[in-house]
């Protein structure tokens, strides 16, 4: 991910769209620096030319499918929140926008909102996030290691085997994320909690075990834990928890309902209000033949 703040692209094959998603950004941030696209080859060239944080990459892109485009970008590609707009989204797309990698799927017309939250989580990816991994477990320090690599936060993460080396390092060593098996070797549970939050007060503890989290509520109620991760877990589950402590919207691929809760498409929107209408004709001239009747 190039750090800093670097280009918005805005790639789509009308001027008439490109022109309406610029204006959107510029309305929220006027010195906000865009680039309109048009076609694939020219994405390519700004890609390679400019550093980039966000795309925003329309569905029907330069007379194809834009998740055709960005597979054949590549790696060129890799590292950039890639925003896919559209009408409305099916199954199929958001299965493969997850694929991709993407970061998220969005409905045109854009809602205020969504661009509020997608200028927000670009913001805080000019600080990277240190995290440490607590786990006695090498083949789960490894699994976590290889989730956080998948997660579209950018963390420098290391690890620890033992309770008593994660205090070590963070005497030394500030973290914003904590990671740590409930069942550590010397890790003295709520103890050793306190003692990291007394040192590191912006530090955000997450507590990951195979067992159910109630079974751990009670005795670390009073501590004040960020999160819990029940293992087994998976890098969506890990994005959606560093989103909400970060306090951060989700983006809608992160969202598990995303497709039934979409805007319906305006064309059916359009259709309703023609059945309405007609129901109201046909209702008016109901009222007028009566009125003719009794006449």
């Amino acid at each position: 991910m190039q750090k800093g703040k670097g280009f918005i692209l805005v790639a789509a094959s009308t001027s008439k769209e490109r022109r309406s998603v610029s204006q959107a950004l510029r309305k929220l941030d006027p010195d906000i620096p865009i680039t309109e696209i048009d076609s694939a080859a020219a994405l390519r060239d700004a890609l390679a030319e400019r550093p980039v944080d966000v795309l925003f990459l329309s569905e029907e892109f330069s007379n194809g499918d834009g998740l055709d485009v960005i597979e054949q970008l590549g790696q060129a590609s890799r590292g950039i929140f890639t925003i896919l707009m559209a009408d409305y989204f099916s199954p199929e797309s958001l299965a493969r926008a997850s694929k991709a990698g993407l970061y998220d799927c969005i409905q045109t017309p854009l809602s205020e909102d969504d661009l509020k939250r997608i200028l927000k989580r670009r913001e805080m990816q000019t600080n990277r996030l240190s995290a440490l991994v607590v786990d006695s477990q090498p083949a789960a320090r490894h699994i976590i290691f290889k989730l956080m690599s998948e997660s579209r936060f950018d963390l420098m993460t290391s690890e620890a085997a033992t309770g008593l080396l994660a205090i070590s390092l963070c005497r030394s060593i500030p973290y914003h994320i904590l990671l740590v098996d409930a069942d550590t070797k010397d890790w003295n549970g709520p103890e050793m909690v306190k003692f990291i939050q007394k040192r590191q007060a912006h530090c955000r503890i997450i507590l990951m075990s195979s067992k159910e989290k109630e079974r751990l509520a009670d005795q670390y109620e009073a501590v004040g834990l960020s999160g819990f991760l029940k293992k087994p877990f998976y890098a969506k589950d890990l994005d959606r928890l560093l989103h909400s402590i970060l306090g951060i919207p989700v983006s809608n691929l992160l969202k598990p309902n995303f497709f039934e809760e979409q805007r319906p498409l305006a064309q059916e929107e359009d259709e309703d209000a023609a059945i309405a209408s007609d129901s109201d004709q046909a209702a008016n001239q109901q009222e007028a033949d009566r009125e003719v009747f009794w006449l």
